[in-house]
């Protein structure tokens, strides 16, 4: 997974380069800040996963486990 990440990086610096510029560069601190909002909102989307679920299994409570196939 990551070498295919690195892989589509490396595609997108090539298509940078085709137009003659850099395209957007970020400095090490907005990188650092850019990585962290993205795995605020990676746990953020975890937990309501999680909070969907178990709110899903107390809503129908022991009738999920009793029911017919």
């Amino acid at each position: 997974m990551v070498n295919e990440m690195t892989e589509a990086g490396d595609k997108m610096k090539e298509r940078a380069s085709a137009f003659g510029e850099p395209g957007v560069v970020l400095t090490e601190e907005q990188a650092r800040s850019r990585r962290a909002r993205n795995v605020a909102i990676g746990v953020t989307i975890a937990f309501l996963a999680v909070l969907f679920y178990a709110v899903t299994l107390v809503k129908f409570g022991a009738a999920i486990i009793n029911r017919t196939i």
